[in-house]
C-alpha cells in the first residue's frame, strides 16, 4: 500500500478494468465528491454490473 507521503496515483490491475462476471472491458468514470474525494465508477456495457470505489 502507498504511504501517506507517496503520490495518490495507484497502479490499477486488470481486475479493476475487466468485468468479473463476463470478462468484458469495463467503462470507467471518475468524479470528485463535495468533500474532495475521488469516486471511481466501473460499469460493464455487456452485463450491466457496476460498482463505485473511493480513492484517497
Amino acid at each position: 500500500m502507498a504511504g501517506k507521503n507517496e503520490p495518490s496515483t495507484k497502479d490499477r490491475t486488470i481486475f479493476d478494468q475487466k468485468c468479473i462476471t463476463c470478462g468484458t472491458w469495463m467503462n470507467t468514470t471518475k468524479e470528485m465528491s463535495k468533500k474532495g474525494a475521488a469516486i471511481i465508477t466501473y460499469s460493464c456495457p455487456e452485463c450491466g454490473l457496476s460498482y463505485s470505489v473511493g480513492e484517497d
